[in-house]
């Protein structure tokens, strides 16, 4: 008699469980399916979880107050949306398109459209950290940096020397780590900056009880804004595999920008923003926002995505670029686990005659996200996406071009994570200068690839397909 109260008790607890997962989740189908798969194989378990890593509602609470009371930048846009609505401005030669997309981004990030810019391509670490570490040690009034993975070994500590040297000099350092990218990074490493000067604070720290609602959001930014003039964005962050020196990852190629120009103020905004969050310091000083001296034709705007949205910014963003494409669809990302309405943008890009081309990992960084990324090529190669896997080394660049005339570089994969979950920094560039730069770096990844032909992928085994089911389920979870 126990036992059928127990088996009642659990299917009629599993029951509601299930009906919460549907009345919260049921505008994200995917998210809403992966969660009632969940609870039907593991039943009381599967609600915990879901309740740990999937409630909606924690949002409201976690990130209500996260943004600066008064935005520098939300006026700007507001302004600017008038003047694309009764002018066409800016967009006199490149199309409806261009013009459409920079109304949604205006509309859904406030992200003022910038023309005064001077943009360079870092192809990998090297040429990324040579670069920074320049302009750190050039730094005149104040330095931010922003990061998601922060390491305690060579280039980690080779950056951490930097730092206190500056502050020591009476530079304002400040520094924002997500706790839980860099939560192998020793305490004493952060108490040696903090008691030389540099501000360091942590984003949503690792703590019980509030644990619970906070593990499955992170800040996944790579942002270096110096004086508000120089800014860094991209797919790298702090630590020696990064310059490919950890011999289980090999070489490690990635993608960064550096930035001089008006797109910087709404970097700085966006650092600004998080610094408010972390510390509740309102920091409004004009002499972050200096005159920019830069002069060029360099549109562009930098998309600052998070769940502090009611809306999923960084999806609409992705989804409304693929769709403005004429010719050409480039995608490189390392982690490519879209949803249904991406799926289609693509498979119907391709299927029109565009040339879709998506450029993945062949060796994986991580196994599961490698699994998942495999459940969505059949069908996209049926519809004639072609599909290449990297194998020099470890693929992490973040890089979507369209037409070579528009190109988004920065740290938001191609992913459900990017689309919903995690706080991301890229940058969108209206300029075919930059965008045959980077289609020139897409070629040259597409030397060292592998291209999956749909005949042989299609006859995998048995196994290997449930696997990456499996993996393609619980990824949008995680």
């Amino acid at each position: 008699m126990i036992w059928i109260l127990i088996i009642v008790s659990l299917a009629v607890l599993s029951y509601l469980c299930a009906q919460f997962v549907i009345l919260m989740e049921h505008a994200k189908q995917k998210k809403m399916v992966s969660w009632l798969a969940i609870l039907a194989l593991w039943s009381f378990l599967g609600g915990l979880l879901y309740y740990i890593l999937g409630y909606s509602k924690h949002l409201e609470k976690l990130f209500s107050r996260k943004h600066l009371p008064q935005s520098p930048l939300k006026k700007i846009s507001q302004e600017q949306q008038v003047l694309l609505e009764n002018q066409n401005i800016y967009f006199q030669d490149s199309g409806e398109g261009n013009k459409r997309l920079t109304r949604l981004i205006l509309q859904n990030v406030s992200a003022p459209l910038t023309q005064n810019n001077d943009i360079l391509v870092l192809t990998n670490g090297k040429k990324k950290y040579d670069a920074l570490f320049l302009d750190l040690a050039n730094a005149k009034d104040h330095i931010h940096v922003e990061y998601y993975i922060f390491r305690n070994d060579n280039i980690g500590t080779q950056l951490q020397n930097l730092l206190i040297d500056k502050a020591r000099s009476g530079i304002e350092v400040r520094l924002i780590l997500d706790a839980l990218g860099s939560h192998s990074l020793p305490s004493s490493f952060i108490e040696r900056m903090r008691s030389e000067g540099v501000q360091v604070g942590l984003f949503l720290p690792l703590k019980f009880p509030q644990l619970l609602r906070t593990i499955n959001y992170r800040n996944h930014r790579k942002c270096v804004v110096i004086d508000g003039k120089i800014g860094y964005l991209g797919g790298l962050n702090i630590g020696d595999e990064y310059l490919s020196r950890d011999p289980q990852l090999g070489f490690w190629r990635d993608t960064h920008l550096r930035l001089e120009g008006e797109s910087v103020q709404t970097m700085q905004a966006t650092f600004l923003n998080d610094w408010y969050y972390l510390t509740h310091q309102e920091l409004y000083d004009r002499r972050f926002y200096p005159q920019s001296k830069v002069e060029g034709q360099c549109l562009t705007q930098i998309l600052a995505g998070g769940p502090d949205s009611w809306q999923e910014p960084m999806k609409e963003i992705f989804f409304t670029i693929l769709m403005t494409a004429q010719k050409e669809i480039l995608l490189t990302t390392p982690y490519f686990i879209p949803d249904e309405s991406m799926i289609m943008a693509l498979k119907s890009a391709a299927l029109s005659g565009l040339n879709v081309t998506l450029l993945v990992q062949g060796k994986p960084d991580h196994q599961l996200t490698y699994l998942a990324s495999a459940s969505y090529f059949e069908e996209l190669l049926k519809a004639g996406v072609q599909i290449y896997r990297y194998q020099k080394g470890i693929l992490h660049s973040k890089v979507l071009i369209i037409d070579q005339n528009v190109s988004v570089v920065g740290s938001a994969n191609f992913d459900i994570r990017s689309f919903q979950i995690d706080f991301e920094l890229s940058a969108l560039i209206y300029n075919s200068e930059i965008a045959k730069r980077l289609y020139l770096d897409f070629r040259n990844d597409l030397n060292s690839s592998q291209k999956i032909e749909y005949e042989e992928f299609s006859h995998r085994s048995l196994w290997l397909k449930m696997k990456e089911a499996n993996a393609s389920v619980i990824s949008p979870l995680l």
